[in-house]
């Protein structure tokens, strides 16, 4: 009885993708300041979208004095303001923030050197197929860090499954 349940509600959940019309939730590669480094995550509602980033990496470099290595993490959560959806493209509103856990050995010591980064602004997503798409954005930003505000572009490649 349980197995044929299984397949009732497999054949219901596989029968619900078929008749979506449109592909609304990637999983991709994303750069940028704002909307944090790495593996994203990005899920389409009526209009509006969610996008989550992450990853982590090791970086050392061999210098005179020694060996200089730095572990991160990075870490960013944006919003997607839906403005015009056409049949090839969305333009959209880009909100978010990213925050980097950095900690650095040198001369034998570790320190920390963590930041957060906020920004705001348009973004556009491109599709080269039903799956593939490309998102560009020019949000202005903001780094507690280096306290800037400037321009910084970012951008993401998007593989979209039903």
């Amino acid at each position: 009885m349980f197995k044929k349940i299984l397949i009732v509600l497999f054949a219901c959940f596989s029968a619900h993708l078929v008749a979506m019309d449109k592909y609304d939730t990637a999983m991709g590669v994303h750069f940028g300041t704002s909307t944090g480094n790495g593996y994203s995550i990005r899920k389409w509602g009526e209009s509006n979208a969610y996008q989550v980033t992450f990853a982590a990496y090791t970086t050392r470099k061999h210098r005179d004095y020694g060996v200089t290595r730095k572990n991160s993490v990075s870490l960013g959560a944006n919003y997607l303001w839906g403005l015009h959806d056409s049949e090839r493209y969305k333009f959209y509103l880009m909100t978010g923030m990213s925050y980097t856990i950095r900690r650095i050995r040198e001369d034998g010591l570790w320190r920390s050197s963590d930041h957060w980064t906020v920004g705001a602004g348009p973004g556009f997503e491109f599709e080269f197929s039903d799956r593939f798409h490309v998102s560009i954005e020019l949000p202005m930003t903001y780094n507690d860090k280096d306290d800037i505000t400037m321009y910084i572009p970012s951008g993401g490649f998007y593989y979209y499954f039903k």
